[in-house]
């Protein structure tokens, strides 16, 4: 069957619903990133949603920092957007706000096979995309391979690594993380800042597009990366190898919410539901190496190189309290520029 007409059918109590902004003929709005994202969502993704919202389709590119400002700047009776993907560093002040609305199997149906580590709470969210990351080390420039985080601390490892700046999502789920792992838990800022500080010297990149061409020219030996992009490294002959870390994998989100206010969540759902998709979700596996969320869905054998976690493996993956880290993103800041 069609994914058009499968999702569709799949979604079958909303879709009398998403029938009518038809008749008005006003666009319905999905967000992506630039670059390669908003081109495969054109090119890809829109063609295959158009036959299930039923209504005119409008791409608005941007940054999680700029929706979010969006959503304020609008107000909750007015929703600059149906639903939301973005990192979930963005979407949990929004959510505790109160713009986002639960979701439900009824209007969502396939959120019924997502894995229990892209659900949340009372489902006012889910996770539809995982990009997992452990540690990458250059083979031919580290005699000792790390099997955990835990291993970063060995002397041998002094002056080799590479590590994200505070202004990634990585480096703040690493302080929490070392803070669970060397201090009295992952609201413990303090000691993660404290056992980071002790890895200097190491250069800081804000994004893996800059921790990339390190590894590649062995400026650094070691670092935190995600799958796909040292994947990417791997296709290109570099000499790394990708770690599964023994202490827990991280990982980088795309959270999808639901707009509380406006007139449109029948079709946010739909959508929704189409990103949940096995279909889809195998297509976003192959174009971003991301691991599907959906339960249904197997990696296949070409893309298990590229992503190593998956499956049953997602329980592997460490889920962290974004809700006190954006409290605290000001004092983490701090204690960051004051040690490293």
């Amino acid at each position: 069957m069609p994914l058009a007409r499968r999702t569709l059918l799949a979604a079958a109590g909303a879709a009398a619903l998403v029938r009518p902004a038809m008749a008005d003929d006003v666009p319905f709005i999905v967000n992506t990133y630039g670059g390669r994202w908003v081109t495969f969502w054109r090119e890809r993704l829109i063609p295959k949603l158009q036959p299930i919202v039923k209504a005119p389709i409008r791409v608005d590119v941007g940054l999680g920092t700029a929706w979010a400002a969006g959503f304020r700047a609008a107000g909750k009776d007015a929703p600059p957007l149906p639903c939301l993907m973005t990192n979930e560093r963005y979407a949990v002040s929004l959510r505790q706000e109160g713009y986002f609305a639960p979701l439900t199997t009824a209007s969502v149906p396939h959120l019924a096979d997502v894995a229990p580590v892209a659900r949340y709470p009372g489902d006012m969210a889910v996770t539809g995309m995982i990009s997992p990351f452990g540690i990458v080390y250059r083979k031919d420039l580290v005699k000792t391979p790390p099997k955990a985080w835990r291993d970063l601390w060995n002397p041998e490892y002094k002056g080799q690594l590479g590590f994200y700046s505070i202004d990634n999502s990585a480096a703040i789920m690493m302080v929490m993380l070392f803070g669970k792992l060397f201090g009295s838990g992952e609201q413990d800022v303090e000691t993660g800042v404290a056992k980071i500080a002790a890895l200097k010297p190491f250069p800081q990149a804000a994004f893996s597009g800059q921790l990339s061409p390190m590894l590649a020219q062995g400026q650094v030996a070691i670092a935190p990366l995600d799958y796909g992009e040292a994947y990417a490294l791997q296709k290109k002959g570099v000499p790394i190898e990708m770690v599964v870390p023994e202490d827990g994998v991280l990982m980088y989100d795309q959270a999808f919410n639901i707009s509380a206010g406006g007139t449109e969540q029948a079709m946010a759902a739909a959508y929704l539901n189409f990103i949940l998709d096995p279909e889809i979700q195998l297509m976003l596996a192959r174009e971003f190496y991301v691991a599907p969320v959906n339960r249904t869905v197997t990696v296949p054998d070409d893309l298990r190189a590229a992503i190593p976690v998956s499956g049953a493996g997602l329980d592997s993956i460490l889920r962290f309290d974004w809700a006190f880290a954006a409290k605290n993103t000001d004092r983490i800041a701090k204690l960051w520029a004051q040690q490293i």
